[in-house]
């Protein structure tokens, strides 16, 4: 949209390819990279610059090398941790970096045995590589009681089961087990109800009730988080506990003249 108006735009992308998480977040089967690829030369079409291997230290030098405004769409890159026992075992992966390799052409080795811990679109994904790289089983394991509680798209789980992949609910993670620094399995704990009254998010869990699954491999896919080292320590870019950006509701503004932020 700025390209339209005149403006003179560059991407500075910290990837090896341009698209972000539509490239390196998705896997093929839901978004091809065909699609992606067409709309990324349609924005170059534009006359916009994309630098890609260009990860940006301070985003506040931006300004001094001559840049008049800053938008920050850096998004959520990193996988939100379970913090519990066990969780730096070998063979524990994060979602995203799983998908960030399968997608950047890396040699992915999955486990015979896999549990994906998550109830959304993301754990859908990862569910589904780990199969069709090979994983004899598959399990997710989530908090959500039910279909219709469990946030990712009715397609996509009705797709990871036809593909084999098995659907375990109402189930949290307690600890992962180990032997020899390599993961052996995952002690689950009841989950008793998921939501409150008002619908929030507040998972109540029955702690007598557990069980243990066998698993070589366990992938983490319980939500994103954000990676901000490119705000310096003491800069005006205030964040929220969550690590979204404070800005001004209808401008966009951060509180440095000149950075926006989505």
């Amino acid at each position: 949209f700025l390209a339209k108006k005149g403006y003179g735009v560059t991407v500075f992308e910290a990837l090896p390819v341009a698209g972000g998480m539509m490239t390196v977040g998705v896997p093929e089967h839901r978004l091809p990279k065909k699609v992606v690829n067409w709309e990324i030369d349609n924005i170059k079409k534009m006359g916009v610059t994309i630098k890609t291997g260009n990860p940006v230290k301070d985003v506040e030098t931006l300004k001094k090398d001559g840049y008049k405004a800053v938008f920050l769409a850096t998004g959520l890159q990193n996988s939100m941790k379970l913090n519990i026992p066990g969780e730096d075992a070998q063979g524990v992966v994060q979602a995203l970096s799983f998908l960030k390799d399968i997608n950047l052409g890396k040699k992915v080795v999955v486990g015979k045995n896999v549990v994906v811990v998550g109830g959304g679109s993301v754990a859908m994904d990862v569910a589904m590589s780990a199969r069709r790289l090979g994983a004899s089983s598959v399990m997710v394991t989530c908090l959500e009681c039910s279909y219709e509680e469990m946030p990712a798209e009715k397609a996509e789980v009705a797709q990871a089961e036809e593909e084999g992949v098995k659907i375990d609910m109402s189930w949290g993670p307690k600890q992962i087990l180990a032997k020899g620094g390599k993961v052996s399995g995952v002690e689950l704990k009841r989950c008793t109800t998921c939501y409150d009254k008002s619908g929030k998010f507040a998972p109540k869990y029955d702690e007598a009730e557990t069980k243990k699954v066998e698993a070589d491999m366990v992938i983490t896919a319980i939500g994103q988080t954000s990676d901000l080292n490119f705000v310096s320590a003491g800069s005006k870019i205030k964040t929220t506990k969550r690590g979204t950006f404070e800005v001004e509701a209808r401008s966009y503004a951060t509180g440095v003249p000149g950075i926006f932020a989505g």
